[in-house]
């Protein structure tokens, strides 16, 4: 095959087949892993209010300025200008759940995209398993998570209306698939944030989706994110159009394939059903020298659904 994927997220090595990298790797996965998991705690010297402050501290409006997005570095592909559109008021449903996830990981700052979840907790907010965790690299496959994770939604131009809601590190989550194998079926991650600096959790402030599972796969989409250096929140439409026979290998159901060219910064971005009340995908990879086309996790019982349980 001679064409090759364009990561929305960091690229590493592959296994399987050299011509698809979901953000990652994708490689064969022993059959029955499909549970949460979780990064170590953090260290008993670290008050939850220190680290949050230094997160909080961490993220200037000079670092947010500067920093990229999450996966540019790779892409190499030109924009597809007509593939999303400037949301004109984030600020209104069913805009309003959709932000960006400021986010380091290594040395790279950066960002991705994610939505407020209308859970129980009130705290939970969804996005691409790549931008929480690298999933396996090099030789020995060991994988990084992410750190100073920071949710802003409703970005617009260095402002964030509602303020800021901080991830801990012990409240960062993906799946095994994706974390041990780098399977594209499991990339979806979650973070639970603490509140802003009016005491008040993400769901409450901008609202939240609910999370659809198992759902037919010929949905209607609104599908959002940050992508390449834009500065607000854009938007594509598009109903599922397929789905990715390569990924029908792996375990888990085949990621859905929609007609938008998402860049960079897009990655965990939602796609968005029902008028914007549900969220039934997100985005997860694209391939080199296609300027049509992105790929997202199909949502069911055993990707999302086993992340977000009692979340």
């Amino acid at each position: 095959m001679s064409w090759r994927s364009h990561p929305a997220g960091p690229r590493v090595a592959t296994t399987l087949v050299a011509a698809l990298l979901p953000l990652a790797l994708l490689v064969l996965l022993p059959a029955g892993a499909g549970a949460a998991i979780r990064l170590h705690p953090t260290a008993a010297t670290a008050s939850a209010a220190g680290e949050e402050a230094r997160i909080a501290a961490y993220w200037t409006p000079r670092r947010m300025r500067e920093a990229q997005p999450f996966g540019g570095p790779q892409s190499t592909d030109p924009p597809a200008s007509a593939s999303f559109t400037p949301v004109e008021n984030p600020l209104v449903p069913p805009y309003v759940v959709n932000g960006r996830i400021f986010l380091r990981q290594g040395r790279h700052e950066g960002y991705c995209s994610g939505t407020a979840i209308d859970s129980p907790s009130r705290r939970l907010v969804l996005t691409a398993g790549h931008c929480v965790n690298t999933g396996p690299r090099g030789v020995k496959g060991t994988s990084a998570w992410s750190r100073f994770l920071e949710f802003v939604p409703a970005y617009t131009d260095g402002t964030a209306p509602f303020g800021a809601f901080i991830a801990r590190r012990n409240a960062v989550f993906a799946l095994k698939p994706w974390v041990k194998q780098g399977n594209s079926n499991f990339d979806v991650g979650a973070i639970l944030t603490g509140p802003n600096e009016s005491g008040i959790y993400p769901a409450d402030a901008v609202g939240g989706v609910a999370i659809a599972l198992d759902r037919s796969r010929k949905a209607d989409f609104q599908t959002f994110g940050y992508p390449g250096n834009v500065r607000r929140l854009q938007e594509c439409d598009s109903p599922a159009v397929g789905e990715d026979s390569l990924t029908g290998f792996l375990p888990g159901p085949p990621t859905v394939e929609i007609a938008c060219h998402w860049l960079p910064g897009a990655s965990g971005g939602g796609w968005l059903i029902e008028g914007g009340t549900e969220i039934d995908g997100l985005t997860s990879y694209g391939r080199n020298h296609d300027l049509v086309h992105t790929f997202g996790p199909y949502f069911s019982s055993k990707n999302v659904g086993a992340l977000v349980k009692g979340k």
